[in-house]
C-alpha cells in the first residue's frame, strides 16, 4: 500500500538529497522472521529501512528520503561515528529518533514520512 500525499510536507528535501534505494524481495507472512529481522542492515555503515514485503531504503550520513510504504516493517542503524536517524510526520515533527549502532527494530511506517541521517 502507498502513501497518499496531500499536502506538501514542511520539510524541504531536494530530489538530489532524496537518496534512498528500493529493492524488491520475497515477502514472508510473519513480520518477526522477515529478511529485516532475522539479520541486521547487509550495507556497511549505513541506516536501513525495510517495508513489511522486504523493500528497502538505504540511507547515508547526510542523505534524507521520503518513506514510500505504510505498514509494519524494521529499521537497522549501522552509521558511523554515533550517527543518528530522525525520523519525520507528515508536518514536519521528528516523532522517532534510530540511536546510534541499534537495531532491528520494527517500526510502523504509516506514522513516518522522511527520514535523515545525520553523522
Amino acid at each position: 500500500m502507498r502513501k497518499t500525499r496531500t499536502a506538501l510536507t514542511v520539510l524541504a528535501l531536494s530530489a538530489a538529497a532524496l537518496t534512498g534505494t528500493a529493492t524488491g524481495a520475497a515477502a514472508t507472512d510473519n513480520f518477526s522472521t522477515s529478511r529485516a529481522a532475522a539479520a541486521p542492515c547487509t550495507v556497511p555503515d549505513a541506516f536501513c529501512a525495510t517495508s513489511g514485503s522486504g523493500d528497502q531504503l538505504v540511507l547515508h550520513c547526510g542523505e534524507s528520503a521520503l518513506v514510500p510504504w505504510s505498514g509494519v516493517g524494521y529499521w537497522d542503524n549501522r552509521l558511523p561515528g554515533g550517527g543518528i536517524v530522525k525520523m519525520f510526520d507528515y508536518y514536519g515533527s521528528v516523532n522517532h529518533v534510530a540511536p546510534a549502532d541499534s537495531g532491528p527494530t520494527e517500526i510502523n511506517w504509516s506514522l513516518v514520512w522522511a527520514l535523515r541521517a545525520y553523522c
